[in-house]
């Protein structure tokens, strides 16, 4: 795979080849080396090799997009490579925001091209033509897809790694909380932790039936792991894991109200020595979220966990002050995996 002759400045201005006019046309990519945006899968997975983490923000002359601040920390922690990869989008043209986990296995790849990805499917940007690109369909559906689609290209670049990944995004008052493994999202609400996530340990009754009817095993070493193998039945990637490990996400769609304060989201280092009720109780402390997620990561290190960290911390409260409703309403759960 040719690469550039010089690697691009760590942040640089990107004009995407949508349609004309639509409010993706202009970005500003933040990442640790930069590549042109592309289409092309090889090219996608040459730059997810160079790129942990993804941050695209509204161009810089424009009004800065949501009133929701953020926090990102993350740390190697005592593994030998770094695996895990994010992505945070702000995009004020539609009100779109979005802030997702990969925690990879096996290798940081497909972690890395998930983050590159999975919402540029969710926004449906090689399907410009007759339609309007700055206004995906936020459902459930359409993140299904993109889901389905990012595994299908991991696949497809011949790697054996996988990633667990746990995407949450809003538009308007309405989010989608989506994931595929054991990364987690939980959100706040008045003195509650709701955990908008399940975690999918091979040991779940419905996902030990799923596995078995395929013709699968889980088998319970340290802990349960399919075939003996990997820890969670479900993830993004893992070839030679299918069919047993899906790339099937759990997706809540809803609603948010306004005693929505804090969103919490992490991979499994934070949630092995934590629970979601403890996490958040440590976030409500810090006074901004930078701040939190930087607790967080002390935090776990301090308790043991010697896994890559990642963890995201939103500030929903300027944000849901203006919600119509009181509380947070989840009005259905799609789970192909399981129906």
């Amino acid at each position: 795979m040719p690469r550039l002759r010089q690697p691009l400045p760590g942040r640089v201005r990107l004009f995407l080849p949508f349609c004309r006019d639509s409010p993706f046309r202009s970005f500003l990519l933040s990442v640790r080396s930069g590549w042109p945006f592309s289409t092309d899968g090889a090219k996608i997975a040459a730059r997810a090799q160079e790129t942990s983490r993804i941050v695209l923000r509204r161009r810089a002359k424009e009004k800065k997009s949501t009133s929701i601040r953020y926090g990102v920390a993350e740390t190697i922690g005592f593994r030998e490579q770094m695996e895990d990869a994010h992505a945070i989008w702000n995009e004020e043209g539609i009100g779109f925001f979005s802030a997702e986990v990969y925690d990879g296995h096996a290798g940081s790849l497909a972690a890395r091209i998930a983050a590159d990805t999975l919402t540029r499917y969710f926004m449906h940007p090689d399907r410009c033509e007759g339609f309007d690109c700055g206004r995906p369909s936020f459902t459930a559906e359409a993140l299904r897809e993109a889901y389905l689609a990012t595994d299908r290209l991991i696949v497809g670049r011949g790697t054996e790694s996988g990633a667990a990944a746990a995407t949450f995004y809003l538009q308007g008052e309405r989010f989608l909380a989506g994931n595929a493994g054991d990364s987690r999202i939980v959100i706040g609400e008045g003195s509650r932790a709701i955990e908008l996530t399940v975690d999918h340990k091979p040991d779940l009754p419905e996902e030990r039936a799923r596995i078995e009817a395929l013709g699968g095993r889980v088998i319970a070493l340290d802990v349960p792991r399919v075939q003996g193998t990997l820890a969670m039945s479900r993830a993004l990637g893992d070839a030679p894991l299918k069919p047993f490990v899906t790339p099937e996400p759990r997706i809540a769609e809803g609603s948010l109200g306004r005693s929505d304060d804090l969103v919490v989201i992490a991979c499994d280092g934070v949630w092995d020595v934590l629970t979601s009720e403890e996490a958040m109780a440590k976030a409500r402390c810090a006074p901004t979220p930078k701040e939190a997620a930087r607790l967080l990561r002390e935090t776990v290190l301090a308790r043991g966990s010697t896994d890559n960290i990642t963890v995201i911390v939103l500030d929903l409260k300027p944000y849901t002050a203006r919600c119509a409703a009181d509380r947070l309403n989840v009005s259905r759960v799609l789970d192909r995996a399981i129906e």
